[in-house]
């Protein structure tokens, strides 16, 4: 579900955290001895605000207190993710969709040192929608996978496509010995040049609605144009 997958995203950074975890821990001890002691009191309050404001310019401010949701750090974040994914069309050219964790690699490999940590992104993520920047994020029911969505993703208009796209597969069929015809997630992914795994979803998403209909068998899963929706269209 979404805990699940909101977990798996997490794991996958989990160096990057116990980076900011280490330094975090430094943060609060430099502070308690700085409280207990009026020795060099003032040299360690400037040591460790130097710290404080080297994790902030990282992008790794939501470590260091948890009053940092709905921050205008994380508004900031939001509007600088939707113009990284708009800058050469970026979310269109990926399908209108892309996973949390490509974007999360794609956003930090563009700021080079100046990373954002996975919990930036997930709170800078909840606030697109109410910002209205036309982005937001969504949730796939079947396996709870995680992307960002363009707001003008249309659902229907993707399944019409494939279902096209199953059409045409059965069409090229020109005698009956030829390949069995339907389409695949590779043939999805390799066609609209989208991940596997939003392929996967896409399909399934198209079958939910009445676009597609599957054939399982020990070689696959194939989709296949649902003939009493396309009558039912007609």
């Amino acid at each position: 579900g979404n805990q699940e997958d909101i977990d798996a995203f997490m794991r996958e950074a989990t160096p990057l955290l116990k980076v900011i975890q280490k330094y975090t821990s430094t943060i609060e001890r430099e502070r308690k001895a700085a409280a207990s002691s009026n020795n060099d009191a003032a040299k360690q309050h400037n040591d460790t605000e130097k710290l404080v404001a080297m994790l902030e310019n990282m992008g790794m401010a939501s470590a260091l207190s948890e009053k940092q949701s709905g921050s205008m750090y994380h508004k900031q974040l939001a509007r600088q993710i939707v113009d990284f994914l708009r800058h050469n069309d970026k979310l269109n050219k990926a399908g209108g969709m892309m996973t949390l964790t490509d974007v999360y690699c794609l956003f930090n490999r563009a700021r080079g040192t100046n990373m954002i940590s996975p919990d930036d992104l997930l709170k800078a993520l909840d606030l697109m929608k109410d910002l209205g920047l036309g982005m937001s994020r969504r949730s796939f029911q079947s396996s709870g996978v995680l992307v960002i969505q363009d707001d003008a993703f249309d659902d229907e208009v993707m399944a019409k496509k494939l279902a096209n796209l199953a059409s045409s597969s059965m069409k090229q069929k020109a005698e009956p010995t030829d390949d069995i015809g339907g389409i695949t997630v590779i043939d999805v992914s390799r066609t609209l040049k989208i991940p596997a795994l939003l392929a996967n979803e896409q399909l399934q998403s198209a079958e939910q609605m009445g676009w597609l209909c599957r054939d399982s068998t020990i070689e696959g899963v194939r989709y296949f144009p649902n003939l009493f929706q396309a009558a039912t269209s007609c």
